[in-house]
């Protein structure tokens, strides 16, 4: 066969057999559960990833309340009975005083059935339908209960009690080998379609010219130690731990699955190459470093392109281009793209795409514009994002239909591109079905954050908010000079129809896939600005032509020197107005993290644009500037102040906080195959309870009040100890419902009550699991409509323990806002508490003083204070508190336990790598030798503990993660109660690192915790179109 028959053949079967393949069945691994699973009607664990199973049916024998144990009613339920909001998520029987059963669903009450009768159940998505003694109750619409188990106080299993659980497993499949076919069929035609439209190039175009040597340049020295520094010392990502332990889990649970949001659905269509490459690499390590080395890999392939194909395309070949499109590239880069998200790959996708079809037309080959077709469809299959290369390809089809209009024989020519345009289907549908992406898509629209077009604006607000990361100093300004530059480059040919020494077209089609990215982007469901991470590729080389520009206008109008150095002067003031932000670990003695550039309260911003203002005047007085250098490279100029400014700022806390952790620590460790991270420098508490101090005189109960105390009583605490510290916020938090509980459940530090009396008198709940028999507490806290006074305390002096390395710190729990002095040295409104030193001699004490400890927040919330012991004087021997509340304001208050000197562990030997736990996601990277909890066929592990970041990052990073969004929280704390565990950074005991807390099973009245549920699994051949239900969703009352 001849070379055109066999491309329009080759072609026609590849794209045949490519847009089969989402339709061709799968294998799925059907999951049920079946209880009672022993003679005793244990209860048992089986949290359902995506919270509702495809139906339940239940049956229960009519003698089934015979075997309650006493007191209890409870036949059978869903979700523990003392989970939150557990009667409204679950379907429950209990037994009814006279002889019947009464069945609730979410909530509802179906029916209470006749004494004496047999009752099944029934939910689905349709109904659910009780059935007894011949009468029937149904329940409309989809109730389908919350399922993590099945729970009962029955002792025994009467006969003919039974609960079956169909779970939903649909995205646990493997393709068929129906499906593994076609994609080998498709992809053997493809590479003949491809090898056929290579040879029709050959024949129809002429000999593409020599290449020039590979030479360095200049700018290499600069760009490419730049790139390695930041991979090891630079700032990461927001969503590096969401994506890290995506990746981690895929292999395990069958399927790349969006974990921590979203009922688990699999993150398909998006993900494909990149996710599956970074699962791969999980097999390998965890590390930072190595994680994060495909955004690296991808950051020097964009610089060769940009550096040695794209510049010369458009004509930008000058150094003065050369150099602002190497510094355009870092400024984008680093704040950007030094993560796991997709961007780079994106990015990387994009210019490549939008190279490879310029290099097609200026050749009129078609083979090249085939390869960006495939190039074009892969960007995209990675983020929604890619949408950018799929408008370079729209914006280059004008010029590629001309080429094929000279070539002739069309059918030829096209039809290896509909194999080429459609391979993409092969890997995004390899392992899944067509209807269970098109039901992922639907949950991930409808559960949000999903903002429509229209609410575009909130991506550029967030960029531009001075409270937020998202609008930092240096995010904004890649952003403004990227807008900056189009602009220029857009004025210059409109009014000149020429930059001197550009090329026009390609120039024309890169600033058209400019507008198209915008474009599309406004059409994406989510609005953040991490995804401006996309344009490093382009944006570089927009600033080159616009660096020509600007030096071209500078030779012809030389007065327009003064406003092209004032125009660029007040933006990169408005680029000042952001704090020098980045995300968790990476702000670790950062200066200026939480606030704009300034020194001694004097804004850089407000200088800078002083300073503009003045060269605007000038230049509006004065005609002949003398710089016309400077005038033509503001661009290169300011973008290298950024560069520069943000590697020393990295560079000053690193060194600044040595020996304490950093994340250019943390990587440097990796590299010696130290690798995990953050919890190498955690120390966790091992001994709370029994490091308490021991009084000079008496006994711990009543040390708290043997000295002069006014005003500060055993319940003297609010019930109110909610969170107020803020942190910068994020456009995720301002994007994603909350639900109830945002931070997750109580874990102790937030108050309360309890039935039980304390040591000393108390009724109020005491934070980290301290125990109220033996542990004393006092809180100078009064009703509104109380008579306030002044309160005072001085407890008993208590002895200290000799050093160790084991023991260096004093800690105290409190609670109420106490008056301290943050990291940046400022005195923070409160109540006084201080610790007071002495040394005990002969029943006396002498050589006082005291001293301030650490209070990292939040407040008025319970949380520890804490001393390095080596702050305190040589001979210090004793110690106590002295509390003053002279403030008559009912919300100025304070609460204290005594001090204690607790013994530490590393995470590590505390946390067994084998241990499953949740780890939030902004803190994953950080804590790579730790286990996410994992999943398979539908059902979830479960965590034994839980990892957050700092308070105001926990308060609002945490609502992705939980009950409300479909959250993986949402399953651990309904089967879990929990309590945190105090925990220290290792040389910077005075910073907020995150928390720990420790999950604890709920029990049933006689304190037996659940078992682990054996899940019944079934390989079942589906249709592509196969859909047992639509998801149940709703989280959120109507």
């Amino acid at each position: 066969m001849s070379t055109k028959p066999l491309a329009i053949v080759s072609g026609l079967i590849g794209f045949i057999a490519f847009i089969l393949v989402p339709f061709l069945p799968v294998d799925q691994q059907q999951s049920s559960l079946h209880w009672p699973q022993d003679s005793a009607a244990s209860s048992v664990n089986a949290p359902l990833f995506s919270y509702v199973p495809e139906q339940v049916e239940l049956q229960i024998p009519a003698g089934a309340a015979d075997a309650l144990r006493p007191d209890q009613d409870l036949v059978l339920t869903t979700v523990p009975t003392d989970a939150e909001d557990a009667v409204e998520r679950a379907l429950t029987v209990t037994a009814l005083d006279d002889g019947g059963y009464s069945v609730v669903a979410r909530g509802e009450l179906v029916a209470e059935t006749p004494a004496g009768q047999d009752v099944t159940v029934s939910s689905t998505e349709d109904a659910t339908i009780v059935r007894a003694g011949g009468q029937e109750w149904e329940l409309e619409d989809d109730n389908r209960p919350m399922v993590t188990g099945v729970y009962s106080e029955l002792e025994s299993a009467p006969a003919g009690l039974a609960a079956d659980v169909e779970i939903n497993s649909r995205f646990t499949t493997s393709p068929t080998v129906i499906k593994q076919a076609a994609m080998w069929v498709g992809g053997i035609a493809l590479l003949i379609a491809l090898v056929c439209l290579w040879r029709l190039d050959r024949a129809a175009a002429p000999a593409t010219p020599a290449r020039r040597p590979f030479r360095f340049i200049a700018a290499d020295a600069v760009v490419l130690p730049v790139l390695g520094l930041w991979h090891i010392f630079g700032a990461n990502t927001a969503d590096d731990g969401y994506i890290l332990t995506m990746a981690r889990l895929a292999d395990e649970g069958g399927y790349m699955a969006n974990y921590y949001r979203w009922f688990g659905v699999p993150e398909s269509p998006f993900g494909w190459p990149y996710y599956d490459l970074l699962a791969a690499m999980t097999h390998v390590s965890t590390a930072s470093t190595w994680m994060r080395l495909p955004a690296l890999v991808a950051a020097v392939v964009m610089w060769f392109v940009i550096s040695r194909v794209a510049l010369p395309r458009v004509g930008a070949t000058r150094k003065l281009a050369v150099w602002s499109a190497a510094m355009v590239f870092l400024a984008f880069w680093m704040p950007y793209n030094n993560g796991t998200r997709p961007e780079p790959v994106v990015a990387c996708g994009a210019l490549l795409t939008w190279a490879v079809f310029e290099y097609a037309i200026a050749r009129k080959r078609l083979f090249p514009a085939a390869i960006g077709v495939m190039l074009a469809a892969t960007t995209l299959a990675a983020a929604p994002t890619g949408l950018m290369a799929v408008g370079a390809f729209l914006i280059a089809l004008p010029a590629l239909i001309r080429v094929l209009k000279e070539r002739g024989d069309a059918v030829a020519n096209l039809a290896p591109f509909l194999a080429a345009g459609t391979a993409i289907l092969a890997p995004v549908f390899g392992t899944q079905s067509f209807a269970a992406v098109m039901e992922a898509t639907a949950v991930r629209s409808e559960i949000g954050p999903s903002l429509p077009w229209y609410l575009e604006i909130a991506r550029y607000q967030s960029l531009l908010s001075t409270e937020s990361v998202d609008g930092s100093f240096t995010r904004r300004f890649a952003m403004l000079m990227l807008g900056a530059c189009v602009a220029i480059v857009c004025l210059s040919l409109l009014r000149y129809r020429q930059i001197p020494g550009i090329h026009k077209a390609p120039t024309v089609r890169l600033i058209l896939v400019v507008f198209g990215a915008v474009l599309f982007m406004t059409f994406t469901p989510t609005k953040w600005t991490h995804h401006f991470g996309v344009y490093a590729g382009i944006a570089p080389i927009v600033a080159a032509v616009a660096a020509v520009a600007l030096a071209a206008l500078a030779l012809r109008v030389p007065r327009s020197r003064w406003f092209i150095v004032g125009g660029f002067l007040l933006l990169f003031a408005l680029s000042l107005a952001g704090a020098n932000a980045w995300w968790y670990v990476s702000s670790f003695g950062v200066p200026w993290w939480d606030k704009s550039i300034q020194l001694k309260g004097v804004e850089a911003a407000s200088v800078m644009l002083l300073i503009a203002v003045v060269v605007l005047i000038v230049g509006a007085v004065r005609h002949r500037p003398r710089f016309s250098t400077v005038a033509a490279a503001p661009i290169a100029v300011l973008s290298a102040l950024v560069v520069a400014f943000s590697g020393a700022t990295m560079a000053k806390a690193f060194v600044s906080q040595y020996p304490a952790y950093t994340v250019g620590l943390g990587n440097l460790r990796d590299l010696k195959g130290e690798t995990c991270a953050l919890a190498n420098d955690i120390r966790l508490e091992t001994n709370t309870n029994e490091s308490f101090l021991q009084p000079v005189d008496g006994d711990l109960g009543s040390s708290l009040s043997v000295g002069a105390s006014r005003g500060f009583t055993p319940d003297g605490i609010s019930d109110d100890l909610e969170s107020e510290n803020e942190g910068p916020t994020t456009a995720i938090a301002e994007q994603v419902t909350s639900g109830d509980q945002p931070e997750g459940q109580d874990t102790g530090t937030t108050g309360g009550e309890r039935q039980s009396t304390g040591i000393n008198g108390s009724t109020k709940r005491l934070p980290f699991a301290l125990d109220y028999t033996r542990v004393p507490v006092l809180g100078s806290w009064k009703p509104e409509e109380a008579t306030q006074t002044p309160a005072e305390l001085t407890t008993q002096w208590y002895r200290l323990p000799a050093a160790s390395d084991d023991a260096p710190l004093l800690v105290v729990s409190v609670a109420g806002r106490i008056a301290h002095h943050d990291r940046d040295g400022i005195l923070q409104d409160g109540q006084d508490l201080t610790l007071e030193y002495g040394t005990l001699t002969g029943g006396s004490v002498r050589d006082t003083g005291e001293i301030e400890m650490y209070d990292i927040g939040p407040e008025p919330s319970w949380r520890n204070l804490r001393l390095p012991l080596e702050d305190l004087p040589e001979g210090a021997n004793v110690v106590r508190l002295v509390a003053k509340d002279h403030s008559l304001d009912p919300d100025q208050w304070l609460a204290l336990t005594p001090p204690r000197v607790p013994t530490l562990a590393p995470m590590n030997s505390v946390i067994s790598p084998e241990t499953p736990g949740l780890l939030d996601w902004p803190v994953a990277l950080q804590f790579p030798c730790q286990r996410t909890f994992g999943h398979y066929a539908g059902v979830t592990e479960i965590a034994e503990y839980r990892i957050s970041p700092d308070h105001p990052g926990k308060k609002q990073l945490s609502p992705v993660q939980n009950y409300a969004g479909g959250g993986v929280m949402g399953l651990t704390e309904t089967v879990s109660w929990s309590y945190e565990l105090p925990g220290y950074l290792v040389n910077d005991p005075g910073r907020d690192w995150g928390s720990m807390e420790v999950y604890q099973r709920r029990t049933d009245s006689t304190g037996q915790a659940p078992l682990v549920a054996d899940i019944d699994i079934e390989t079942i051949t589906r249709s592509g179109l196969w859909k047992p239900s639509t998801m149940h969703i709703a989280t959120q009352p109507d």
